[in-house]
């Protein structure tokens, strides 16, 4: 629906001022607010329209206005003022990372937190779904009272580790054999191939060759392996939700935050896109999220593929501003992402 630019400028006005202040706009504060020479009973009249047409609605505890779902669409469709990050915000963005990063892993932790530190929202980061992760190497680290770590490198940078308890027949010595074979056939190879291997009798019996009882071993490998290639969302300011979940019961506090941990449903409603996204309630496409808006935007892994940064917040937010925002975090991490290839 076409609007006039005087109807234009007042929703404008009215979603800036609900924003800021989370109160019901009045025409006499439009009029203080805006740079036009008419008179309060004017804009009553537009808002009047803008309200018969579904821009703005009334809410009972006030005389004043709030915009409606149909307003904030068509205020990002159409009137939203945004410009891409420039080199020098993203180099603000990277500057702000905290140290230096051995893993990708490290890096996605802390953009998670710097970004929801920023804005006061929750930030979600979620690497590449990829099937072709390959083994890199793998190595026992001997240490006191009978225990190893076990780690395991693939060929996206990830180190993972895990402690072990030996068995007290068991000496390390006995195990060398068995990284040995395991550098010698298993890296290059993917690591969903190695797992499949283990669920035959190929690789358990390539092991009881070597050690009489390999069987804790191989739940050690096992378990190393699963966790090498496990989907995980990098989260930051998981709790901040609450501030503006509304009124919701216990039960879907729980499961909201049980949501946000699960790396499948975000993927679901996250999807990877070149340009900044910007879904309100209902448009997200999840039940619980119906009160949430969510701002979304790509980065690339080389080799790899697309990542997705994403910014869960309220629907009145600052969207020109954190729309800017999430450009320039991905650009900064596609950026950063090349020093691991």
């Amino acid at each position: 629906m076409a609007l006039t630019d005087r109807q234009k400028l007042i929703l404008s006005a009215i979603i800036y001022e609900y924003t800021q202040t989370a109160h019901a706009v009045g025409s006499k504060s439009l009029q203080e607010q805006l740079n036009i020479k008419v008179s309060s009973a004017t804009i009553r009249n537009e808002m009047a329209t803008l309200e018969a047409d579904a821009f703005i609605k009334k809410l009972h505890t006030s005389a004043g206005r709030v915009p409606s779902y149909e307003g904030y669409r068509y205020y990002l469709d159409h009137l939203m003022v945004t410009r891409n990050a420039s080199p020098q915000d993203v180099r603000a963005v990277i500057q702000s990372f905290r140290g230096n990063f051995h893993e990708i892993d490290d890096l996605l932790d802390e953009t998670a937190r710097t970004l929801s530190a920023l804005t006061g929202y929750t930030a979600l980061i979620l690497k590449p779904k990829r099937v072709d992760i390959k083994v890199s190497g793998f190595r026992l680290v001997p240490l006191e009272g009978h225990q190893l770590i076990a780690v395991l490198v693939t060929n996206d940078g990830k180190v993972t580790s895990q402690t072990f308890k030996m068995p007290n027949e068991m000496a390390i010595e006995s195990l060398e054999g068995m990284v040995k074979y395991i550098n010698e056939q298993m890296v290059g190879r993917p690591v969903n191939d190695v797992l499949k291997m283990m669920q035959s009798d190929e690789l358990p019996t390539q092991m009881s060759r070597m050690i009489q009882t390999p069987a804790a071993f191989l739940q050690l490998f096992g378990d190393v392996l699963a966790r090498s290639v496990g989907d995980n969302v990098h989260i930051g300011g998981r709790l901040n939700v609450l501030d503006f979940s509304g009124e919701t019961g216990v039960n879907n506090i729980k499961q909201l935050l049980e949501f946000l941990t699960n790396a499948r449903a975000v993927r679901q409603i996250a999807t990877p896109t070149a340009q900044v996204q910007i879904k309100i309630g209902r448009e997200i496409g999840e039940k619980l999220l119906s009160n949430f808006s969510l701002v979304t935007r790509d980065f690339l892994v080389p080799n790899q593929g697309s990542g997705v940064i994403a910014l869960l917040g309220p629907i009145p937010m600052a969207y020109s501003k954190n729309a800017l925002l999430m450009d320039a975090f991905g650009e900064a991490l596609s950026q950063k992402m090349i020093e691991y290839t």
